[in-house]
């Protein structure tokens, strides 16, 4: 458990330098699928999904 602290820290401490520091969900998520593949396979796809920009119809006329 402490490992997967320090994990945290680590990763926060790098996207803070790049201005994206996590939430306390991300946080959350992190420990939620620490050590199970096929959760983390998941967690990434619905996170693509929710963060996926959807282009209506007039949009992709316009391209």
């Amino acid at each position: 458990m402490r490992d997967l602290e320090k994990l945290i820290d680590e990763v926060n401490g790098s996207m803070s330098m790049e201005g994206m520091p996590l939430t306390q969900t991300d946080k959350d998520r992190i420990r939620h699928c620490a050590g199970n593949d096929k959760l983390v396979e998941k967690t990434i796809a619905e996170l693509i999904i929710k963060h996926t920009a959807v282009m209506d119809q007039t949009h992709e006329q316009q391209l």
